[in-house]
């Protein structure tokens, strides 16, 4: 009986560590997806002021 109680809990501490490292993982990769986004927007208006740039450069480089 002492032994299936040892191995109940063993199996319990197991599932409680799996749950916990899962829930670690499922916060890492919110983190990523998170700054992949905020990496977007900055791509995003890096694009907009380099087209502004050409823009300028070129308004420039008609007169």
């Amino acid at each position: 009986m002492l032994k299936a109680v040892n191995a109940t809990q063993k199996q319990v501490d197991l599932v409680k560590l799996h749950e916990q490292t899962k829930r670690n993982l499922e916060e890492e990769i919110q983190s990523y997806k998170d700054e992949a986004q905020k990496q977007r927007k900055i791509i995003f208006q890096l694009e907009k002021e380099r087209d502004r740039y050409i823009n300028e450069a070129s308004d420039l480089t008609q007169k």
